[in-house]
């Protein structure tokens, strides 16, 4: 498949369709939601296909997690599809018009093609690591010999044709190759794993390699979070549990016990039991189960946090950062849930806090959990500001328009068309037309005045009348040679005289 195919298609090449697709008439395959109606027939029948493929998977995950007669460490799970169709319901423009950049250098696409192609050899190593003797060590000793004789063939000038062509269509072989390593991870948790969440995670996996195979990196650009955020809904296998568990019961049992000795109870800690003095006087002893250890709110908070950080429009690397903290928010909630246990059992009720109140203080958890979700957002927001946008504003040019109002007369009259010379001279009745034999004189240039001699009061000579200043207003006019007073200071008799 190549990206300039999946560039002009966009989401219909999830399905394969090709370019004499688009010839078809609108009226014999009108668009749904944003798609052809055969684009979803072919989304139909590969999801028929792949609901067959893994029907025990899927029946045996509805029987563990459902709301109602399901496990309640993975109630949670049900909600997760629909974050992740939600979270492709908000990002759909990109999934319509994915985006694919082609204008990467040789030197970077030989590294992508090499990349992929390490991948692919050495992952199915993890599913023969048992026979190391027979199988394992020849097999890795041919990839390793691969690998290094790949890189450098890749470099050659002479080799830049087929590597185009294989990194132009990795989305198609990179996603077959997803596609049986999902289907091989999901035979080996049959056997000899005998592992239902191995079973699963091959399930997610081959749900990657389909989507990559048929829809292009462009596509999975947006889609590869729903499915990953899958996993998060998968049951843990009941070792794993344990030995997560575990160390979870003992630390909620220390801090526990830590509390009580603060407000003044008497109680130590031995393994995931307390023993403390209750109400009575007389010693108690309470034990913080594996359902108190705080997986199921270890889970929870996890995947609250995945759908807070993704939903939003942060970087990538400040919603890894949120995901991450949420582990730490889940631990220490759970462990004030177990010492607000402890304390309402030493000074309120015993048989309170074993029924409502157990499951009560437990759900009231979830408030304080997704306060903290969103206050480590709002620190990354604070502390992290886009310098690029802080530059672009700084220097942005101001531009101030202003509205200039045109005269009333350019409004409300026509601009008069355009005449020429001659036109202008036969329709003005007031400027006489000269005759053609005689050439139009010029008029001769106004002669500045000259310039008077410093120290010299009677040279001035006064401007000619056509660029003599009016006078100012209220002041009479002095004719030359008159003082301020109105006398006449020169022997000639004054003009008209």
């Amino acid at each position: 498949m190549s990206h300039t195919q999946l560039n002009e298609v966009g989401l219909g090449r999830v399905v394969g369709i090709s370019g004499r697709d688009r010839s078809v008439d609108a009226a014999s395959d009108p668009v749904v939601f944003g798609l052809k109606r055969s684009i979803w027939i072919q989304i139909g029948v590969v999801t028929v296909l792949f609901g067959a493929l893994f029907w025990p998977n899927l029946r045996r995950l509805w029987d563990k997690t459902n709301p109602i007669y399901g496990e309640a460490n993975w109630g949670h799970a049900m909600c997760i599809p629909f974050i992740g169709l939600y979270y492709l319901y908000v990002n759909r423009e990109k999934l319509l018009s994915p985006d694919i950049n082609e204008d990467a250098s040789a030197t970077v696409k030989i590294q992508r093609v090499w990349a992929m192609l390490a991948i692919a050899l050495v992952l199915p190593l993890g599913l023969i690591r048992l026979e190391l003797s027979r199988v394992f060590i020849p097999t890795a000793a041919a990839v390793a010999m691969i690998l290094a004789v790949s890189l450098p063939l890749g470099l050659l000038k002479s080799s830049k044709p087929l590597l185009d062509r294989v990194d132009q269509h990795s989305a198609g072989w990179f996603g077959g190759f997803v596609i049986f390593f999902g289907i091989a991870v999901f035979q080996y948790g049959i056997f000899p794993g005998q592992n239902d969440f191995v079973k699963d995670f091959g399930m997610v996996v081959t749900l990657f390699g389909v989507v990559l195979a048929l829809a292009g990196w462009g596509v999975m650009k947006v889609a590869w979070f729903p499915i990953a955020f899958l996993i998060c809904g998968l049951p843990w296998p009941g070792l794993f549990y344990s030995q997560v568990a575990g160390p979870l019961q003992r630390l909620a049992a220390n801090v526990a016990v830590w509390t009580l000795q603060l407000t003044g109870v008497e109680a130590n800690a031995g393994g995931t039991k307390i023993s403390m003095i209750g109400g009575n006087g007389q010693w108690r002893t309470l034990n913080v189960a594996e359902a108190c250890a705080g997986m199921r709110s270890l889970m929870t908070f996890i995947s609250v946090a995945a759908a807070v950080a993704f939903l939003s429009s942060r970087p990538l690397w400040q919603k890894i950062i949120v995901v991450l903290f949420a582990v730490p928010i889940a631990i220490s909630c759970n462990v004030m849930r177990v010492s607000g246990q402890g304390l309402l059992d030493r000074y309120v009720s015993h048989s309170l806090s074993e029924n409502f109140a157990h499951q009560f203080v437990g759900l009231m958890m979830l408030i304080p959990a997704f306060l903290l979700i969103l206050l480590v957002g709002w620190i990354l927001d604070q502390i992290f500001v886009e310098q690029i946008d802080r530059r672009f504003v700084a220097h942005a040019p101001k531009v101030i328009s202003r509205t200039v109002a045109p005269a009333p007369s350019a409004v409300a009259a026509p601009a008069a068309p355009r005449r020429t010379l001659a036109e202008s001279r036969a329709n003005d009745p007031v400027a006489p037309t000269p005759p053609a034999s005689a050439p139009a004189a010029r008029p001769a240039p106004a002669t500045p005045p000259p310039k008077p001699r410093p120290g010299s009061m009677g040279s001035i000579v006064p401007p000619p009348p056509s660029i003599r200043l009016a006078p100012r207003s209220g002041m009479p006019r002095k004719r030359p040679g008159e003082n301020r007073s109105g006398e006449n200071n020169s022997s000639n008799p004054p003009e008209g005289k």
